[in-house]
């Protein structure tokens, strides 16, 4: 397997300007990394230049793009706003392929956190255009020989069977699923029988863990009943998010939160998977030494896993 981090998990210290991009790179390195994947919201590839300096520090630093992660409300689109959304997601596609990315995460609909309009009736509703939006996404893609994978992630497009039925439904062979590990929890799935749901599906695997509370009044902190990805304000200072039916969730090391963590390496491990296993650290610690004991904890538990 190969082991790499988002560049989100280093997000903290980006934001401040207290590490520059090449010094992330340098800092990946350096600590045995094996491949970054790229977010749109952590950094601006839109910049002039920026995809291809991108490339060039891949190349420097020995450390491939695995994967480009954008957001994107493509399935909740209204018809006339449909045709520029999916120009928008072509281009970025288009920047994938420019740093050198085989894979590219793109979300369907906007990421909710809590349970809102994310019902089931929802999910029905909105199925036949998030079909559609994956199809055109992975035929536009194909001419690049890039893969477009779908997340299980918020609570909208999320747990094992709901992603699972749009990626049958999809039935494209470079269409399938970036799986998270933990984000069942967000929906209160186990997150154990998500993975065994969305592991046949499983283009790349985000590794990250959480501590989860039953409890508001136990966590001692305030918590975010939905949130923007894009607020730095939210992430990393000690917010609990929601589940859909009201638990508590704040981003940990991986190892050191609530999930069964060496359950879910050894079910990936068994499965025979030996592809890119990508941390997302979105704790409040110090990111760079989360970042090194996730890295630390993950190697041990895939050589352990039998």
């Amino acid at each position: 397997m190969k082991f790499g981090f988002s560049i989100y998990s280093l997000w903290n210290d980006i934001r401040k300007g207290a590490m520059t991009l090449e010094e992330a790179f340098a800092w990946m390195h350096d600590n045995g990394c094996d491949h970054v994947e790229m977010a749109d919201f952590v950094i601006d590839l839109h910049q002039p230049g920026m995809p291809e300096k991108i490339a060039e520090l891949s190349a420097a630093y020995d450390l491939p793009v695995s994967a480009y992660s954008v957001g994107s409300r493509l399935a909740q689109a209204q018809p006339e706003e449909y045709e520029a959304e999916l120009k928008r997601l072509q281009g970025e596609i288009e920047i994938a392929h420019r740093m050198g990315a085989s894979l590219i995460r793109c979300d369907l609909v906007r990421v909710m956190i809590g349970k809102g309009s994310t019902g089931v009736e929802e999910y029905d509703r909105l199925f036949p255009q998030m079909v559609r939006g994956a199809q055109d996404l992975a035929d536009y893609a194909a001419q690049y020989g890039m893969q477009v994978t779908v997340e299980n992630h918020g609570t909208l497009l999320n747990g094992g069977e709901r992603v699972r039925r749009l990626l049958q439904a999809v039935n494209r062979p470079n269409y399938g699923c970036t799986l998270d590990i933990s984000n069942a929890v967000c929906v209160d799935e186990d997150p154990l029988i998500c993975t065994e749901e969305l592991l046949p599906f499983a283009k790349r695997i985000h590794i990250k863990d959480f501590y989860i509370r039953e409890d508001a009044y136990a966590i001692g902190a305030k918590y975010i009943d939905g949130y923007s990805i894009n607020d730095p304000s939210v992430l990393g200072n000690g917010c609990w998010l929601t589940t859909r039916y009201k638990r508590y969730l704040r981003g940990a090391i991986v190892g050191h939160g609530d999930l069964p963590m060496r359950k879910i390496i050894e079910k990936i491990v068994q499965s025979g998977y030996d592809g890119h296993l990508t941390i997302e650290f979105e704790g409040m610690e110090d990111c760079r030494l989360a970042c090194q004991l996730s890295l630390q904890n993950l190697k041990q538990l895939t050589g352990m896993a039998r």
